[in-house]
């Protein structure tokens, strides 16, 4: 919650960013003040408006006298005002339905096209996720005395790293040493727990050669992986459809990176605390391309792993409630579609 915001400028922001998403107009005072019953008269709503553009809250467009929400306020109303809308039984039926009437390899590539369709976005899916992996072994393969190869095995491939270099030679005896002790140490963590505080506490006295430690450290932090994930994406024409992104040019960014295959997955990748659901707006996103948009993403599971991520894209304005809804249904649904008969 914003400990800025008083009750009634708090109502008064959900009441414009509310509006704004049915209308995509900017709203005015008046609007505010006619529209709804808020016991106090329009200066006083205009007084309140002006504060929370002050706040950071507002922005006024240059051609109007309304006001539309910053990313600043939709985060806030995501995490303070949010109301999830109950998905209606009959969709969630004919959704179950359109999943499990899907021959079974093509049932990821059916739930992309169903979410683009619900949500009026665009759709993307990426079963196992780089960050999702557990680490099966680590290799230490030597190249000559002074140098060997880091090379991270996890359940779902093979990524090298860099070649590590130490000031005394190491016979191949002690490498294969060492892979199997730091080995007994990781085995089984997923990837993503292994920031580098709990890759130095996992690896702890196995660390004799910090050069190795500091290599596998790059290889987790950087999510250097050349993962061979295949990348389902429906609905980018829906971004066109879209008042914010009418303007081809303004679209063209947004559009181009949704036929890359690897920021798809990069935008996918699940949150830090392992949220089911993730919720990236405006600037949250690391993508340069997806500035304007919002990406709202949940993990789907399989024998309760993390089997890949399900997500949308579209403009900053959107009905959160009803979309995050949406999108968590979907991961659920497509788990529940995936799991052997």
């Amino acid at each position: 919650m914003a400990d800025d915001l008083d009750a009634r400028k708090r109502g008064i922001l959900k009441i414009i960013i509310d509006d704004y998403v049915l209308t995509a107009e900017p709203v005015g005072s008046e609007a505010v003040s006619t529209r709804h019953r808020l016991g106090v008269s329009s200066a006083t709503v205009r007084n309140e408006m002006a504060a929370l553009e002050e706040m950071g809250y507002l922005q006024q467009p240059h051609t109007s006298a309304g006001r539309v929400p910053t990313e600043h306020a939709y985060r806030v109303y995501v995490d303070s005002m949010l109301e999830q809308e109950q998905v209606p039984a009959a969709e969630r039926t004919q959704i179950r339905r359109t999943l499990v009437a899907a021959e079974h390899e093509r049932t990821i590539q059916q739930a992309a096209r169903t979410l683009a369709s619900v949500t009026n976005f665009a759709a993307v899916v990426a079963p196992v996720i780089g960050s999702e992996q557990s680490i099966r072994h680590l290799h230490l393969i030597p190249l000559s005395p002074n140098r060997a190869l880091v090379v991270v095995v996890t359940d779902e491939g093979v990524f090298e790293g860099k070649t590590a270099e130490f000031k005394e030679p190491i016979s191949p005896e002690d490498l294969d040493r060492l892979s199997q002790a730091i080995s007994r140490r990781i085995t089984g963590k997923p990837v993503r727990d292994l920031t580098e505080g709990k890759l130095d506490s996992a690896i702890g006295d196995a660390a004799l050669y910090q050069r190795v430690v500091t290599e596998v450290e790059r290889l987790v932090r950087d999510h250097r992986f050349d993962v061979s994930t295949r990348v389902y994406t429906d609905g980018r024409a829906n971004i066109l459809k879209q008042p914010e992104f009418q303007d081809v040019r303004r679209a063209q960014p947004v559009l181009s990176a949704l036929e890359q295959e690897e920021v798809v997955v990069e935008i996918l990748r699940p949150g830090a605390g392992g949220d089911r659901v993730r919720i990236a707006i405006g600037r949250e996103n690391l993508r340069e391309e997806m500035r304007e948009c919002s990406v709202i993403t949940a993990t789907y599971f399989q024998e309760d792993r993390p089997a890949g991520v399900i997500g949308i894209v579209g403009p900053t304005r959107m009905r959160y409630g009803k979309i995050v809804s949406l999108v968590a249904f979907l991961a659920e649904s497509l788990g529940e579609a995936l799991e052997p008969s």
